[in-house]
């Protein structure tokens, strides 16, 4: 007795090191895909800031020119009266002549904190000034009939000189706010694409945590039937031992299956933080080319063909691909939730009249089957089973709705489901005449994540890795023949009477017999 404490003992310090070491990859991986959340995010941040950057630009640049229009409407409408005496010139006038300084005052504060701008602000608001003092003093001369000093005043070209220091100071303004726009958008780029190689790491390494979990998962089942084999041969005398080894085996594997769906909710956390941060730059993206089109409306010059495509098409495919990418996380959790969902759900027998069931999921498929010109054809001897009802439901939807998706086009689609009873096992056929499957990828189809043949159907390979799960917790098994371009035949094994002691396949049920008829359609 000391020596099987001290055996058992020792098991159980090696079984918590083993089940330690697979849940140190898990967790490495989660707290890496926390630091990629957290990059992400901060990207997504950097990219906001630079992009207000970009709209505070182009409003400089609006500023600049607007006060350039207005002084322009004071010298037009000062010429026209000096012309003309006609009074109705001195409207732009004075309309320009009140608003430069307020221009000028926005534009002050626009670049406050820029000290080169500000110097050249400076200088812009002296030749200004200047312009506008020699501008009313014409137009007084003129007002109080001395037209021909105003004349005079104008010929001694100071309103000219002092109309190209202003066109100067805005050029100088406009090239500087030029420069940092480039600046901003060339780092805004480089930060889109960090973005979305954020987003590309993080959905790769959601997939190698699951594909981890699941072959974790898959491990601690084979050990749990390797042990229940050696056990039956034992003898009777140790059955108490047998009773423990499983509930031992049997812990380890839930204890895994609890941790895989605590991983995949915790995922959420970082996958809808990025989701958000998105949002909000696509609403500043929004604003900014809801501003850019004004701008471009009242300065054509300032808005460029590379400016305009980076904010209306790099922008949004940048956002675009993350979208896409970060749904795809969704989904792949989702399914990691739902396998981890139905290894914990308690499986109930009861009598089950399959071709009934059968018949029942082809009517809730009449509508797909008759947009394939499809036909589908249960046999009437179709054996029933005593089984989980939800399970086998789930097996054949899966099935048959595979069989109706990915019918050959052109060709009158026929899916045909037959059993037989052979022992203590039930063995179905569904049989279509569709695309089918290559050889090689006889297993692959059964893998999560796996798919097969021309991508052309939506999916992301979960269903069949799904129904082969679905019947080895039922105690049978999942295989497939198939004549690739002609047809396949998915075989469905499960006891005929479910019970505990059948909740895993069987050697038998793993060796899924061939079917009565060679022709695979």
């Amino acid at each position: 007795m000391l020596g099987m404490s001290l055996g058992q003992t020792n098991q159980g310090s090696a079984d918590a090191r083993r089940d330690l070491k697979q849940q140190l990859p898990l967790i490495g991986g989660f707290v890496l895909l926390l630091l990629v959340a957290a990059g992400a995010m901060m990207l997504v941040i950097t990219n906001q800031h630079f992009a207000e950057g970009v709209a505070h630009t182009l409003e400089v640049r609006s500023t600049a020119y607007r006060l350039l229009v207005q002084a322009q409407d004071a010298e037009t409408g000062q010429r026209g009266f000096l012309l003309t005496g006609n009074r109705v010139y001195l409207d732009p006038y004075e309309q320009g002549r009140l608003a430069a300084p307020k221009a000028l005052a926005d534009l002050r504060r626009l670049v406050d904190g820029n000290a080169v701008q500000l110097a050249e602000v400076a200088r812009l608001e002296v030749a200004l000034n200047a312009k506008l003092a020699e501008l009313a003093k014409t137009v007084d001369l003129a007002s109080k009939g001395d037209h021909d000093a105003a004349i005079a005043r104008v010929k001694q070209n100071t309103g000219n000189t002092l109309m190209q220091d202003i066109r100067n100071s805005i050029d100088l303004i406009e090239d500087e706010e030029g420069r940092n726009e480039g600046r901003q958008m060339t780092v805004l780029s480089v930060s889109n694409k960090l973005l979305a190689a954020a987003s590309l790491a993080g959905l790769v390494i959601v997939v190698a945590l699951a594909g981890y979990a699941i072959l974790a998962n898959s491990r601690a089942t084979r050990r749990l039937l390797a042990t229940q084999d050696e056990l039956r041969h034992t003898n009777e005398n140790l059955e108490g031992i047998v009773a423990e080894r499983i509930s031992e085996l049997q812990s380890a594997n839930d204890e895994i299956q609890r941790f895989a769906y605590i991983v995949s909710h915790d995922l959420r956390a970082p996958l809808v933080n990025v989701m958000g941060f998105t949002s909000e730059l696509d609403a500043v993206r929004a604003d900014i080319a809801t501003f850019l089109t004004e701008v471009e409306q009242e300065a054509p010059r300032l808005v460029t063909v590379d400016r305009r495509m980076a904010i209306e098409t790099d922008l949004p495919e940048a956002l675009g691909f993350i979208r896409s990418s970060t749904a795809k996380m969704d989904r792949l959790i989702n399914a990691i939730l739902k396998l981890s969902r139905e290894g914990r759900r308690v499986l109930t027998p009861e009598e089950i009249d399959l071709r009934a069931l059968v018949v029942a999921q082809g009517e809730s498929l009449s509508q797909q089957l008759e947009g394939a010109e499809a036909k589908l054809v249960v046999a009437e001897d179709l054996p029933g089973l005593v089984s989980d009802r939800l399970a086998v439901e789930q097996i054949f939807g899966n099935l048959i709705e595979n069989a109706v998706k990915y019918l050959q086009k052109g060709r009158p689609g026929h899916i045909e489901v037959r059993g037989r009873t052979q022992g203590a096992y039930v063995h179905y056929d569904i049989e279509d005449n569709g695309r089918g499957i290559e050889a090689k990828d006889y297993e692959r189809v059964f893998e999560l994540f796996r798919r097969s043949g021309e991508q052309d159907k939506p999916g992301e390979g979960i269903g069949l890795a799904y129904v082969r799960n679905l019947a080895r917790r039922l105690g049978g098994n999942v295989a497939v023949r198939s004549e690739f371009g002609k047809g396949s035949t998915f075989t469905v094994t499960l006891p005929a009477t479910f019970n505990t002691r059948s909740a895993k396949p069987t050697a038998a049920a793993k060796q899924a017999p061939a079917a009565p008829k060679t022709r695979a359609a």
